[in-house]
C-alpha cells in the first residue's frame, strides 16, 4: 500500500513569535522537512499576515494554534435528546470568566465508561481570535484548523492518554491531564516540589476516573527561567513519573537546524501539523 505523503504545515503563535513546521508521514514516520520563525512586532492579525507572505504559504495545507486566552470544562450529559446549544444555554452561563459574547465555544463528546457521557468545552477569546482570522483571511492562506490553546501540544506525543502536560506561566504552574485529547482537570499551582507533587497526585485521581491507572509522562515548558532549586525539584517529579514520548520523527533540511524538539512553540507547531496529517489519534 502506497504511503500517505501529503504535506502539512503547523504554526504556533505565542507572544513573542511564530514558529511553523512542514512535515509528512512515510514509513510510520514523521518527516519535518521545514522549519520557520518570525519574531513577533505588532498585532495578531499583522503579524500572522507578515509571517504568511514572508514564507510564501499560499500553496500546500496550514493549520494554527495561538496563545489566545482560552478555558475548559468537562461537563456530564444525558444523550437522550440531547442538544449542543440548549445544554450550553442552560448548563455553562457561568462556568467560565468572560463576559458576555466575549468567547467563543468548541464543543466534543466523549464516553467513558459505556453509558457515562462529558460534553468537553473550550472558550476563546473572542476578539483575538477574529483577529487572528482577519489576518489569514488577508493573505488568503489555505488554513484548514485553528486550535485551540494548549492541546496541541499533546498531538506529536506517542502515548496522548494519560499524560500530564506543565508550562510555567506568570502565575505559576499551570497543569493539564489529557485523556483523548481533552482536558479532564486542570490547576495553577505555586512552582515548587511540594505543591507541584500534590498537584499530580489529584491529576492521577481525576485519570482514574477515565480508566488510566497511573500518569504515563509529564513534560514541564518554560522552565529554562526558574531558580536551581525548583530546576532540581522539576528533576525530581520527571524521574518518578517518566517524560513524555515523541512519535517517530526524522528532521531535514530547515527542520534539523531550526526546529528544537521541547521547547513549547515548537511541539505546538509540530502537533498541528500531526492534526493536518491525520496522524493524530495513533497515541490513544
Amino acid at each position: 500500500m502506497k504511503e500517505h505523503k501529503q504535506k502539512h504545515t503547523g504554526l504556533c503563535i505565542t507572544k513573542d513569535r511564530i514558529v511553523g513546521t512542514t512535515a509528512h508521514i512515510e514509513n510510520k514516520t514523521m518527516i519535518i522537512t521545514d522549519a520557520m520563525e518570525m519574531k513577533r512586532s505588532s498585532t495578531i492579525d499583522e503579524d500572522i499576515a507578515e509571517f504568511i507572505t514572508t514564507y510564501n504559504l499560499l500553496e500546500g495545507t496550514y493549520s494554527v494554534v495561538a496563545c489566545i486566552q482560552t478555558e475548559m470544562t468537562l461537563a456530564t450529559y444525558d444523550p437522550h435528546d440531547f442538544d449542543v446549544k440548549e445544554f450550553i444555554k442552560w448548563n455553562i452561563e457561568d462556568t467560565f470568566n468572560f463576559g458576555d459574547h466575549e468567547f467563543e465555544l468548541d464543543a466534543c463528546r466523549r464516553e467513558y465508561p459505556r453509558h457515562h457521557y462529558y460534553l468537553f468545552l473550550a472558550a476563546v477569546d473572542r476578539h483575538e481570535l477574529e483577529l487572528l482570522r482577519q489576518g489569514i483571511r488577508e493573505t488568503c492562506a489555505p488554513v484548514d484548523t485553528i486550535d485551540c490553546w494548549p492541546l496541541p501540544v499533546t498531538y506529536g506525543l506517542l502515548h496522548r492518554t494519560g499524560t500530564v502536560t506543565g508550562i510555567v506561566e506568570p502565575e505559576g504552574m499551570h497543569l493539564w491531564a489529557w485523556w483523548k485529547d481533552i482536558c479532564v482537570k486542570e490547576c495553577i499551582v505555586k512552582v515548587n516540589g511540594a505543591d507541584i507533587s500534590s498537584a499530580l497526585i489529584d491529576l492521577e485521581e481525576a485519570l482514574q476516573q477515565f480508566g488510566v491507572e497511573e500518569i504515563k509522562g509529564v513534560h514541564f515548558y518554560n522552565i529554562d527561567d526558574l531558580n536551581e532549586e525548583q530546576r532540581i525539584d522539576i528533576s525530581a517529579l520527571q524521574e518518578v513519573y517518566g517524560n513524555t514520548e515523541y512519535l517517530p520523527m526524522m528532521f531535514l533540511g530547515r527542520g534539523r537546524t531550526r526546529c528544537k524538539l521541547g521547547e513549547l512553540d515548537w511541539d505546538m507547531a509540530i502537533g498541528m501539523a500531526t492534526r493536518g496529517l491525520r496522524w493524530i489519534g495513533q497515541g490513544w
